[in-house]
């Protein structure tokens, strides 16, 4: 098993990884969109929002954009 990022719990890890899955399942994408994808819904998480359906839906609408925190934007991949 690999080590788990500092912060994240194993079950916030696992909801992440299956978001991501659910969203790119095993068809081909640009990694920068997978990675913004995970870190869209660990932001989430963080937030407060634990509903998976919620966060899938959520990182779909950004479609694999990156978002800002610090200004509420969505920047291009």
């Amino acid at each position: 098993m690999a080590s788990r990022p500092p912060g994240k719990t194993s079950e916030e890890i696992a909801i992440v990884e299956r978001a991501v899955r659910r969203i790119y399942g095993r068809r081909r994408s640009d990694s920068h969109q997978e990675e913004n994808a995970a870190a869209l819904v660990t932001y989430l998480i963080e937030s407060g929002i634990r509903d998976e359906d919620e966060l899938v839906e959520f990182a779909r609408i950004a479609n694999g954009k990156r978002y800002d925190p610090s200004n509420g934007s969505f920047l291009e991949p």
